[in-house]
């Protein structure tokens, strides 16, 4: 998969999940995402712990 749409970081650095990301992965409020790093890589996981 390519590249979806870009955010911006806020001086408290927060950002807003996109909403082709958020329908991707099918995320409601309330759900818990996991960030990774894979070879230099960020990856945002739905978690499966809840």
């Amino acid at each position: 998969m390519g590249r979806l749409t870009e955010t911006k970081v806020s001086e408290k650095y927060l950002t807003t999940i996109p909403k082709p990301v958020r329908n991707f992965l099918d995320l409601a409020e309330g759900d818990t995402v996991e960030w990774h790093v894979v070879d230099g890589e960020i990856i945002l996981r739905l978690s499966d712990e809840e």
